[in-house]
């Protein structure tokens, strides 16, 4: 079990802030301030402080993690192929690998090289991760879709097909090729002041245990962590009432509830406190309770005023006296029909006179004995008249009504009666004293209730308005009519009453307090309604305080959470798997073979509570302390050196690739690299991606020179996109056979552009072509002439090689006139000679065959040497 897969396994029982943090720092061993401020969100939500932006917590799964090659299947890759919205890769190409030995891959700065190794890091799950793997930004969005790529491979002596797209899990089988990265392994300084190493992986936990160190002390800056300000309840907290001691004893303990219940006055409690406060803030209560017995007395009567003032121009009493005028003014417009109808009856002359009315009577008292004729004046039309005794008719019937009702006056008796009935009713309310002698001293009296004066003062002008109106309301010639009658203002006699009662009790509670225990009682109520009010004016703060104490408590919580116990009692129990004899001697071996001479590795004691283990220290031999001498290329050197010591140690045989291994590195240390590249390249399959023209060439020598046969591979961009392969060495690289190749195919691209009329386009490329084959004779002056005495991109002069040095005057002839033909047509910064017409494609055919006529015929001539 690796390091990394011990880690994964550990993280998954920790909290899942702590997951995320292992999650972030496997791809990146420096948060970003967005990580940690993400980290601390998911710390403080685990603790009750709720994440407003709802963020989630990520994982290190095992996917994630390249399985360990000791007893893993021997994975060999032999392509890369169908990159599919990787960058601008041109779709369609095979990336060809040799599935033993050493593969390097040149590839000049954005001709793709990134791409693939991109593609690499993540298939084989490699921690440096970093870098999303982007779609073509020269297409639509809309067209992109994940990163793909197909592997072809040899598992276990098997062909397999292998397929890998971006954000899901990569086949397990490519996590056995290894990939150097800056985070392979590093050298850093522990808490005991030592250079130490840190195997691959380890980093993690010194990375968590520092997210943990800033999550502490952001959280001990947090303004919430301190302890509340408790100043605004000192006051209150000398009180020994229960709002008091609740004051007193503010914690995060504290209910809410408790602090509503004792802060919310009823309206009777908070009467009850002004009572209390005045009444025992009384200098002679005696005196008092009689004064406010007098108001009360004074207040009564005015209340027994107006409510019978009131009473009197109630709505009842004007409705009443409405119905008696309408019932008048009825019962007259009758009487007065009556009248008029027996005056304009056809009469005999002193019909109505006292003669006719005494005929009348007698006519009624004989009608009284007679049964006939009992109902009369009220006959029918078919009875007898007393007096002729003829048939009455219809209408002498009536008549004889008409005339009864005149002789008996019912009609005027009504309309007298109804007169007087009204009369009496409207004199009640004109006549009535609505007078409620509110005065100065009454008042004076109700300054404690200002509203309750100015409400009698506006009843007593309202009693008065209604009365007038009332009088002009029975006068129909007014022009008032009943419903304009206005009705009373409210009436004050309800709060007048509570103002009454109020006084009364206060005067019985101010006679109470002359007695010595009633006082204490009453003493000790007020202190408690007193101690509860100041609460209620406290209570937005005394809540907002409660709140301050559980963020405190929560925020305390994580503090504790951010412990790194846990954390340190881990790495130590890994550091000391790693501290071994085996791996001090494999490091020291590597660090030797790169030239870091400088530095050695010892294991080194060190004891953690009472208990002893080992650690391996990177000292100089100098005795200077490593970190503050080292540079950044030998740093780059440890780094290779711990990576190459764990693959070792791995006891597997998968395969290995390194992405620009030697950036930052001195030319001399950059062979040293080669070198031991190379080496490995005899045990395991090898790729190389180099950018570095000298490392390059420094790499296939030294493979060379082990009875390797490199694979050399050379990234171009084309029309059809970056990342196109091609299976030789870049032009710089190549030797002059190879060199002579390139020439012949660009002498055919030239002769396509001189068939299409791209006149332009042919003179640069012939530009180009004998600026190549002015190095192509240069390369031919080393490599052939001078036998690899001396090589450009070699530092070493190899001596031995003179043997077979012999420069004939064939050499010297075909040297001049091939360099003489280049300069001819181009200058020595490459551009065309001015006034020379371009080279035709028969001179470039006769120029180049020259170049490998004599390189030919000079090897040949050195193999007879």
């Amino acid at each position: 079990m690796t390091i990394l897969t011990e880690i994964q396994k550990w993280a998954s029982k920790l909290p899942a802030w702590q997951q995320h943090a292992i999650a972030v720092l496997y791809e990146r061993p420096t948060p970003s301030p967005e990580d940690l401020e993400d980290i601390l969100a998911l710390l403080q939500d685990a603790h009750g402080i709720p994440d407003l932006i709802g963020r989630e917590a990520r994982t290190l799964t095992e996917d994630q993690i390249a399985v360990p090659q000791a007893g893993q299947s021997l994975v060999q890759l032999y392509a890369i192929k169908n990159l599919q919205h990787v960058n601008a890769m041109a779709p369609g190409k095979t990336l060809p690998l040799a599935p033993t030995g050493l593969t390097a891959i040149y590839g000049d700065n954005g001709v793709g090289k990134s791409g693939y190794t991109r593609v690499l890091k993540k298939a084989c799950r490699a921690r440096d991760r970093s870098e999303a793997i982007r779609p073509n930004a020269y297409k639509h969005p809309i067209l992109a879709d994940a990163a793909t790529a197909d592997f072809d491979a040899i598992v276990d002596g098997v062909d397999a097909k292998l397929h890998w797209a971006d954000g899901k899990p990569s086949p397990a089988e490519l996590s056995s090729i290894a990939i150097f990265d800056s985070r392979c392994a590093r050298a850093y300084v522990d808490n005991q002041g030592d250079f130490s190493y840190v195997p691959y992986g380890l980093d993690i936990l010194e990375g968590l245990a520092k997210v943990c160190a800033w999550l502490k002390d952001r959280i001990a800056r947090d303004p919430g962590a301190g302890k509340p300000n408790l100043e605004p309840f000192a006051k209150l907290a000398l009180s020994p009432t229960p709002a008091g001691i609740l004051a007193k004893t503010l914690s995060v303990k504290t209910l809410k509830a408790d602090i509503e219940r004792l802060a919310t006055l009823s309206e009777v409690e908070l009467k009850q406190l002004e009572t209390l406060t005045t009444t025992l803030g009384e200098a002679d209560p005696k005196k008092k309770a009689a004064e406010l017995r007098v108001k009360a007395s004074r207040v009564e009567g005015l209340i027994q005023r107006i409510n019978a003032a009131v009473a009197i121009v109630a709505q009842p009493k004007t409705d009443e006296l409405h119905a008696l005028v309408d019932k008048s003014n009825q019962a007259k417009a009758v009487a007065q029909a009556v009248a008029q109808s027996f005056k304009a009856m056809d009469t005999l002359e002193g019909t109505g006179g006292d003669p006719w009315l005494e005929m009348f009577k007698a006519a009624r008292q004989f009608c009284a004995t007679s049964h006939a004729v009992h109902d009369f004046p009220h006959l029918k039309g078919d009875a007898k008249c007393p007096l002729c005794q003829n048939l009455v008719g219809e209408a002498g019937a009536e008549r004889l009504r008409v005339f009864d009702q005149y002789i008996e006056g019912e009609a005027a008796k009504a309309a007298a009666n109804a007169r007087k009935e009204a009369g009496a009713a409207f004199k009640t309310i004109v006549d009535a004293a609505l007078e409620l002698n509110f005065d100065e001293t009454l008042a004076h009296d109700l300054e404690v209730v200002p509203e309750l004066a100015i409400r009698c003062t506006e009843l007593q002008k309202a009693l008065k308005e209604r009365r007038d109106a009332v009088r002009a309301a029975v006068n129909v010639e007014s022009g008032v009519t009943w419903d304009q009658v206005p009705t009373l203002s409210e009436d004050p006699c309800d709060t007048l009453n509570v103002t009454v009662a109020a006084w009364r009790e206060a005067a019985a509670k101010l006679e109470q307090s002359r007695d010595a225990a009633a006082r204490a009682k009453m003493e000790k109520e007020l202190a408690e309604l007193q101690a509860r009010h100041q609460l209620a004016e406290l209570k937005a703060t005394a809540l907002a305080t409660i709140d301050s104490f559980v963020l405190s408590a929560k925020l305390s919580e994580c503090a504790t959470a951010t412990a790194t116990t846990q954390i340190s009692r881990k790495s130590t129990e890994l550091t000391s798997t790693m501290a071994t004899k085996e791996v001090a001697e494999a490091l020291s071996e590597e660090l030797l073979a790169l030239g870091v001479n400088n530095i050695s590795v010892a294991m080194q004691p060190s004891s953690t509570k009472a208990k002893t283990t080992f650690k391996l220290v990177l000292k100089c031999e100098s005795g200077a302390v490593p970190q503050d001498i080292l540079s950044e290329g030998e740093q780059r050197a440890i780094a290779i050196a711990s990576f190459l010591a764990e693959v070792k140690l791995g006891k597997g045989k998968g395969g290995i690739v390194f992405d620009d291994p030697v950036s930052s590195l001195d030319h001399a240390r950059r062979e040293r690299v080669a070198r031991r590249l190379a080496a490995e390249a005899q045990e395991r399959q090898l790729v190389v991606f180099t950018h570095d023209i000298f490392f390059l060439n420094v790499l296939m020598h030294e493979a060379g020179a082990l009875g390797l046969n490199p694979k050399a591979l050379t990234l171009n961009q084309t029309p059809e996109g970056f990342g196109v392969a091609e299976e030789t060495l870049p032009f710089a690289g190549a030797n002059v056979s190879q060199r002579v190749g390139m020439l012949r195919n660009k002498q055919v691209e030239c002769a396509r552009r001189h068939k299409s009329g791209d006149k332009v386009g042919y003179e640069l490329l012939a530009r180009d072509l004998y600026n190549d084959l002015r190095m192509s004779w240069e390369r031919g002056v080393e490599e052939i002439l001078l036998n690899e005495v001396v090589l450009r991109f070699r530092r070493g002069v190899e001596t031995n090689r003179l043997k077979k040095v012999a420069v004939e005057q064939e050499d010297l002839k075909a040297i001049t006139a091939g360099m003489g033909r280049c300069s001819a047509f181009t200058g020595h910064d490459g551009a065309m000679v001015a006034n020379v017409p371009s080279p035709s494609l028969d001179e470039m055919t006769a120029d180049i065959n020259d170049l490998d006529g004599w390189r030919k015929s000079a090897v040949e001539r050195q193999k007879k040497r």
